[in-house]
């Protein structure tokens, strides 16, 4: 298996950007997945464990021959979703979230650029996708068109980023 990001994520997926201290101590021991993870990427801001690159991505690039990559900047600097193009699957990561079957978008205190995050997410919104696969949670196969349209125009229309998702 091959890893592939962006050269502006190599300090957090290397950890060399992970919190020391007291932080970083109660940041490594909240699990990933439940109720904290939010509070784990407020104390831990790093990956849980160093991850080298095969290859640093750059906007537009196509990788493994079918992969496009979309600079998704905002939840972290060097963002990057994936577009599977034959399948029209997004892989956005953090850009957007689903919850029940709902686009959503992450959490204001993980989003330290609101206006990055929310290009970033309308970008994502824009694109004629299947299937929408986040970060966190599971995939949205159902009813996709339309809550990309309900979210682009929330979005589009001014609406707030919200402070829980």
């Amino acid at each position: 298996m091959r890893v592939h990001y962006s050269a502006a994520e190599r300090p957090q997926l290397t950890r060399e950007s992970a919190t020391r201290g007291i932080r970083g101590w109660l940041g490594q021991r909240i699990p990933e997945a439940g109720v904290l993870v939010l509070l784990r990427g407020l104390l831990e801001e790093a990956a849980p464990e160093a991850v080298a690159a095969d290859h640093l991505v750059s906007d537009g690039q196509v990788v493994e021959g079918e992969f496009r990559a979309l600079a998704t900047p905002g939840h972290t600097d060097g963002h990057v979703a994936y577009l599977r193009q034959p399948t029209q699957t997004l892989f956005c990561g953090d850009a957007l979230a689903v919850v029940g079957n709902r686009l959503r978008l992450m959490a204001r205190p993980v989003t330290p650029d609101i206006a990055s995050a929310e290009a970033s997410a309308l970008r994502c919104l824009r694109e004629p996708v299947n299937i929408i696969c986040p970060g966190h949670r599971t995939p949205l196969t159902e009813n996709v068109k339309q809550e990309r349209l309900r979210l682009r125009q929330y979005l589009e229309a001014g609406g707030r980023w919200p402070l829980l998702g």
